[in-house]
């Protein structure tokens, strides 16, 4: 009995807790507030300015400052010489040599092509005659190889052996005698008969060595008409279609290598004048005339002030988004604060700069309205138009 009781409680209860439930769920909610929305602000950075164009300048070589062309304030052309650097009298010099070492190149290779029909006809001449030649050293090389000329060395080499042996023979009679007198009539005989021996000997050599020195002659003769022949062939062919190449290219060469040298030369004398590479104001020179200058350091500074602008490199990659070129833009100078300029917006940086965690972009403005009193490098606030 008691456990029906208790079933009957937690049925009772668990109906209870299921109608609460379903009075929560069917309550009318209250609505989520929607946030007012707010316009953001205009963007505005920080900006310096600074003219359309400006270079430090610098000589790329040392030197003595002899001459300085401008003042500070000065308003100078495109080209216009500034300073000089001083000692020049021997880049001058070395400029004459080198203008006329040019032209006696360019002379050489004129007369090389001038010349080159001549030379033509002059190889063609040395080749006939070393044509000629050849046949003339064959005519004489036919002549002493033939049967008869060898015989004849045949025999004049038999002639200098047999005479070889009567000079031993009467060499050694005469040994035979010599305990003889001198004035002894046999041995006188026997001296006789050697002295005859030797000369007979000597002759017999002369002969030989003369036949076969005309055989060796003539054959070398013919071998060095031929490899005449050759070269005269080669330098005809070489000529035919105008000068020699190797005469040609080193003639070249040389024109090249005196034309590089006059160009050094003469851009060497133009490193010692200071000029400027655009039309502006000298607004700051470092020179001092006499005192001696390395390359690199500074000299003058050059700005083309004929407009001005504003750089910022203020501007965040979240801000730079809401800027357009050619946009308007209403700029305020410390210097200034009670006037208000109007500038536009110029150029976008294309690549960032990371500075303080933030990636920022250089914006360049050009200033539409201008003021006397602004100073190249004044500090101003910029401020865009809400996009």
């Amino acid at each position: 009995m008691k456990k029906k009781l208790y079933l009957i409680l937690v049925l009772l209860i668990v109906l209870g807790a299921s109608m609460t439930a379903c009075d929560i769920f069917d309550a009318p909610r209250e609505p989520t507030p929607v946030p007012t929305a707010v316009s953001d602000p205009n963007v505005v950075a920080e900006a310096n300015l600074v003219p359309a164009n400006h270079v430090m300048l610098s000589f790329v070589i040392p030197g003595r400052v002899s001459n300085i062309l401008v003042q500070e304030g000065d308003l100078v052309e495109t080209g216009e010489i500034l300073a000089q650097l001083g000692d020049i009298e021997s880049l001058e010099a070395q400029i004459a040599s080198a203008e006329f070492t040019v032209l006696q190149a360019e002379q050489h290779l004129e007369n090389l092509n001038d010349r080159a029909e001549l030379l033509g006809a002059q190889a063609a001449v040395e080749k006939v005659k070393a044509q000629q030649e050849l046949v003339a050293a064959e005519r004489a090389w036919d002549a002493v190889d033939s049967d008869e000329f060898r015989e004849d060395l045949d025999d004049a080499r038999v002639d200098m052996r047999e005479a070889e042996d009567d000079l031993e023979e009467a060499q050694e009679e005469l040994e035979d005698y010599q305990d003889l007198e001198e004035d002894n009539p046999t041995r006188e005989a026997a001296q006789d008969d050697l002295e005859e021996a030797q000369q007979a000997y000597d002759e017999a050599v002369w002969a030989f060595e003369d036949l076969q020195n005309q055989f060796d002659l003539t054959k070398f003769q013919l071998e060095a008409a031929r490899a005449a022949l050759e070269d005269a062939q080669r330098q005809a062919e070489e000529t035919q279609d105008g000068p020699n190449p190797d005469d040609l290219a080193l003639a070249n060469a040389n024109l090249a290598q005196a034309q590089a040298q006059f160009d050094a030369t003469k851009n060497a004398l133009a490193d010692a004048d200071l000029t400027a590479p655009f039309a502006g104001k000298i607004i700051r020179i470092e020179l001092t005339e006499n005192a001696e200058t390395a390359p690199g350091e500074m000299a003058m500074i050059l700005a083309d002030q004929s407009e001005w602008f504003l750089e910022t490199n203020d501007l965040t990659e979240n801000e730079v988004v809401r800027i357009d070129p050619n946009e308007k833009v209403i700029i305020t100078f410390d210097a200034l604060p009670k006037r208000s300029f109007i500038g536009e917006v110029e150029s976008i940086s294309e690549y960032f700069v990371e500075q303080f965690g933030d990636i920022t972009y250089i914006v360049r403005i050009k200033l539409l309205d201008w003021d006397d009193q602004l100073r190249w490098g004044m500090t101003a606030e910029v401020t865009f138009e809400n996009k």
